[in-house]
């Protein structure tokens, strides 16, 4: 199966986790239905018609099981995406907040130069704003 040689490439089965059983790769199962279950000769319509409902069930639920595995590859693989996606954000933004520290760092280290009687409010901690009586 595709989706799930490709899930296993990108490193996302977890380990320990074998290939899907046979079943569910697309091979479809060795035999009829009832060829190996009925004896000829014997009177066996209605086990026959029974056997073969069970068999056309048991394909069915076969088909909706390798179509729910290759969605779940499908989601598997979109996740990595969205995790390496997340992950070069928070890298991106790790980078601006350390820039933005060094340019605070920068910006103090240039007011307490300026200290003195031309330093503007903010420098000591006065309110920004003025006050008329």
């Amino acid at each position: 199966m595709e989706l799930w040689r490709q899930l296993r490439q990108a490193g996302l089965v977890p380990p320990g986790l074998g290939p899907p059983p046979r079943a569910l790769r697309g091979i479809p199962p060795a035999g009829g239905a009832g060829q190996s279950l009925m004896s000829p000769g014997a009177d066996t319509k209605g086990a026959r018609e029974s056997l073969l409902w069970i068999w056309e069930e048991l394909e069915n639920l076969r088909r909706v099981d390798i179509q729910l595995l290759g969605q779940l590859c499908s989601l598997g693989l979109e996740i990595g995406a969205l995790r390496e996606e997340l992950v070069a954000f928070l890298e991106e933004e790790e980078e601006i907040i350390e820039e933005e520290k060094e340019d605070e760092e920068l910006e103090g280290t240039q007011e307490e130069g300026h200290l003195g009687g031309s330093c503007p409010a903010r420098c000591l901690g006065l309110p920004d704003f003025e006050m008329t009586i």
